[in-house]
């Protein structure tokens, strides 16, 4: 089994397993809203498509999203882990649209397995992946801007727990940034950190930088991201 952790495109023949890391806040807010009770997330690359499908539910769904950061006109939630509270999302479907998580998804729709993975679920991420005994490519989200180092952190997480496998130079590249003494310090020196800071989202860079808080793993199936594991 390889593992290879990548910013830019995979060849998918070789790797039908792929994990998006999304750190700074898609993958976190995703794993979050499952594990307190969100029944599913519904990524739209399209806002206006988003709140027109809300329309249709008749409030049975709620709008999360971001672009640049912001909170869309007209949706309830910007991406933030603290807001997918039980009160907010329990037994809810979550129509979700994000500036840079949304855009790759739809890249990788054609992967035999796609899993959400980040921080805050890395182990459990990588025992789901190690499981199915498949090369696999862990694709740290970035930005159209090129590479972040929040998300090779993160890429670099799940595979510190995936054991006996064949680890690609950059797979060992982002385990050693993980492991590195002071990594969070590092990743807090990072563009999207210093923007998400000045937007005052300090709370959720603590929370999306701090290990294993669930053991979730959420996975799209058709068009919706639900959890393909559960909690322990």
């Amino acid at each position: 089994m390889q593992v290879h952790v990548t910013s830019d495109a995979f060849d998918k023949r070789r790797f039908r397993n792929a994990v998006l890391v999304d750190v700074f806040r898609s993958s976190s807010t995703i794993i979050t809203a499952l594990t307190n009770g969100a029944t599913a997330v519904i990524p739209f690359t399209n806002i206006r498509k988003a709140i027109s499908a809300y329309n249709a539910s008749k409030q049975k769904a709620v709008l999360a999203g971001e672009r640049d950061g912001i909170t869309p006109s007209e949706f309830h939630y910007n991406i933030s882990p603290s807001d997918m509270t039980q009160d907010n999302i329990s037994g809810k479907t979550i129509l979700y649209s994000s500036t840079n998580l949304t855009r790759i998804l739809g890249k990788l729709r054609r992967t035999s397995v796609l899993v959400i993975g980040g921080i805050i679920n890395a182990e459990s991420a990588a025992n789901y992946l190690r499981n199915l005994d498949r090369d696999t490519a862990i694709v740290a989200c970035g930005t159209r801007e090129g590479p972040t180092i929040e998300d090779i952190a993160g890429g670099g997480a799940i595979a510190s727990y995936m054991k006996d496998v064949d680890f690609s130079d950059e797979a060992l590249a982002a385990v050693g940034l993980y492991k590195s003494t002071g990594w969070q310090g590092l990743v807090k020196r990072g563009r999207i950190a210093r923007r998400l800071a000045n937007l005052g989202f300090e709370q959720d860079m603590e929370f999306c930088l701090s290990p294993n808080l669930s053991s979730v793993v959420p996975g799209l199936i058709g068009n919706r991201i639900v959890t393909l594991n559960g909690p322990d």
